[in-house]
């Protein structure tokens, strides 16, 4: 009688183990492959922010002022001051964009830029009304200049006595004190990072706004805002708090990209815009 052939397979036991060791392996590979397809993100971003920084520099050059923001996104072109009644309510002279708004979308067409972030969804953009002034706007800092009767209406432009009117700030990673980064900033760039709080799409739909704890976060969504926040990305803990020492911060992925007026200026005399 002839012995029973060995088993050659795997018992229950065997493939639990295999099954187990494999998930070990492609879950220890799958989260360094998400770091590196975030990292590649926040880089691809700010590669775009850059982008659109350097086009701002050009437009200045070339129109002596910033563009103001795009606020229909399906166009995406800047939204000019009304001086004409007939395309609508004519805006003050005091205005440099359309219905004194200074706030909304970069305006990608107008710069030739990319329209959105790594991510799918539009950079905010906030411009001081100081530096989108031209043709016979009247501020507070070159009123004579600015009003003017006569035919000529490029008497207004950019000038090395105009302030921004906006500040980034950080939190210090002790103490979570706020100190200025920047001051008298003309323009500010924000892009809404990872989780798009409060940010709009491609396809204009409009995501939800961070959670209220999310104190630094939601300060970048207001669009009076002057001051905003710029500091190192954090994760999302329980029991957070941006400003309560002793607690971990909250959530916080925005890219903040702005352009120091000293920076500007330079552009500007070495372009032979100013005297």
């Amino acid at each position: 009688m002839s012995s029973p052939k060995p088993h050659c397979g795997f018992t229950l036991v065997e493939l639990a183990i295999v099954l187990l060791v494999v998930g070990l392996v492609l879950g220890g590979l799958i989260v360094p492959l998400a770091k590196q397809a975030q990292s590649r993100r926040i880089s691809e971003t700010e590669a775009t922010a850059r982008e659109i920084k350097e086009s701002l520099f050009g437009f200045a050059i070339m129109n002596g002022r910033f563009p103001c923001p795009a606020t229909v996104a399906t166009n995406g072109l800047e939204n000019r001051r009304n001086d004409d009644v007939a395309n609508g309510p004519v805006d003050a002279p005091i205005e440099g964009c359309r219905g004194g708004v200074y706030s909304g979308f970069v305006p990608w067409a107008t710069l030739g830029v990319p329209e959105i972030d790594a991510w799918g969804n539009r950079f905010f953009y906030r411009v001081t009304n100081e530096f989108t002034r031209a043709k016979d706007d009247a501020t507070a800092n070159d009123p004579l200049n600015c009003v003017s009767p006569s035919p000529d209406r490029n008497l207004c432009t950019l000038g090395l006595t105009d302030l921004g009117s906006l500040t980034v700030e950080t939190r210090n990673s002790v103490d979570k004190a706020k100190r200025s980064l920047s001051l008298q900033v003309p323009v500010v760039i924000v892009s809404f990072g990872k989780n798009g709080f409060g940010s709009t799409n491609s396809q204009n739909i409009l995501q939800p706004n961070p959670p209220a704890t999310n104190v630094d976060e939601n300060q970048n969504l207001n669009p009076a805002a002057v001051i905003f926040m710029g500091r190192n990305n954090t994760e999302q803990q329980n029991g957070c708090s941006d400003s309560v020492v002793g607690q971990p911060f909250c959530e916080f992925d925005d890219i903040v990209t702005w352009v120091p007026s000293s920076i500007l200026f330079s552009r500007l005399l070495a372009a032979g815009r100013l005297p």
